[in-house]
């Protein structure tokens, strides 16, 4: 029996009032009508996808609060620093202020004290 190789199956249904026996073999079967349905795989890849969404925005909010806490924690101890560096400089400022302080090393450098204050008018 001889075949022709460029010979290819119809897609779509003979029309039902010329149909010879040669066409109805050569036709393809009519699809049957069904609603589409989710494969297993399907549903399987879906729920991975889903879930690694999850786990990402979990994993982010994660690092951001956890940043955020180190962050502040920081900023707590520098400020715990800076507050007694403060105090440590006012200390010493009042010990230098203090005027027996300034009176001792203003004899030391030889000066004299001023009399009385003028004051002199604004021009």
């Amino acid at each position: 029996m001889a075949v022709y190789q460029g010979a290819r199956l119809r897609t779509t249904a003979a029309p039902a009032g010329r149909i010879t026996p040669r066409q109805a073999r050569a036709a393809a079967p009519a699809p049957v009508a069904t609603t589409p349905r989710v494969r297993p795989m399907g549903l399987l890849m879906a729920a991975t996808v889903g879930a690694t969404i999850l786990g990402l925005v979990y994993l982010t909010q994660t690092l951001d609060s956890n940043a955020t806490s180190t962050e502040i924690y920081l900023m707590e101890k520098e400020s715990g620093d800076l507050f007694g560096r403060t105090r440590s400089l006012q200390i010493q400022i009042m010990e230098t202020a203090d005027s027996d302080e300034v009176i001792r090393r203003a004899k030391k450098q030889k000066l004299k004290r001023l009399d009385g204050i003028d004051v002199l008018p604004a021009p």
